[in-house]
């Protein structure tokens, strides 16, 4: 991924509080340890409906945002367990940025080693407030 100082994307708005790492990639879907592949499983039990299909009030599977590089989310997002797989999913699904009015200081701590294991470049996890 290439580094970047400015982005002009699409923003999601994603209007919930206290999104943690198991909402991010539920646990089911840390067998692996490879960065990739994660994407599809990002948000899942919220993304998915039980048979498996879209749900369409998840506002990423709302056709104004598939695809979005940007997600403005609600307070404390991140928190909960310190997991990699976390922001190597939102990576994987193309989220680039992520806007926050607060975050956890695990997502932080994560984002800094998925930031610096990439060399530096890629993504502005860190953002918040």
């Amino acid at each position: 991924m290439e580094k970047f100082e400015k982005l002009t994307a699409i923003a999601a708005p994603m209007a919930l509080i206290n999104i943690d790492t198991d909402m991010i990639i539920p646990k089911q879907f840390l067998k692996t340890i490879k960065r990739s592949g994660l994407g599809v499983s990002a948000f899942h039990e919220m993304r998915y409906n039980l048979d498996g299909t879209d749900n369409p009030d998840f506002v990423l599977n709302k056709d104004a945002y598939k695809g979005v590089n940007i997600l403005v989310a609600g307070d404390n997002f991140g928190c909960g367990s310190s997991r990699e797989h976390a922001p190597w999913a939102l990576l994987d699904f193309g989220i680039r940025c992520v806007i926050s009015t607060s975050r956890s200081a695990a997502a932080l701590h994560l984002a800094q080693r998925v930031h610096q294991r990439r060399g530096g470049q890629g993504s502005s996890l860190l953002s918040s407030r």
